[in-house]
């Protein structure tokens, strides 16, 4: 008698943890997708710092004539990354202010730019 017991209560048992086996399925992959989503934003923030900082190590580099803020057009008839970026742009039938947000520079560097490749 005592045995019956012991293995109805096991059957119960067993079932009970079956049935609890799924919900925990469900909370680990609701985790799983968090992780996911949280990856790809950290990794899309991580793209636009480094396009910024990559903007700003060149405007570092290349000393500004004048006095001006806006990006010098290097003489030696090699462009900058940044110049090269914008002729494409212009190139493409872009505005100057298109130009500006693709490329994180104001309106007037970009007139500047394209000034100065225009000479």
């Amino acid at each position: 008698m005592m045995i019956e017991y012991v293995m109805i209560a096991l059957a119960v048992l067993s079932i009970f943890l079956f049935i609890v086996s799924f919900f925990g399925k469900d909370e680990i992959n609701r985790l799983e997708e968090q992780i996911d989503h949280l990856t790809i934003s950290l990794a899309q923030e991580t793209y636009q710092i480094k396009k910024r900082l990559q903007v700003l190590e060149e405007e570092l580099l290349i000393p500004h004539e004048n006095g001006s803020n806006a990006m010098p057009i290097r003489h030696d008839g090699l462009l900058s990354s940044s110049q090269k970026r914008v002729l494409f742009l212009y190139k493409q039938g872009l505005s100057h202010e298109q130009i500006a947000r693709e490329t994180a520079l104001t309106t007037e560097e970009v007139r500047m730019i394209l000034r100065g490749l225009a000479r």
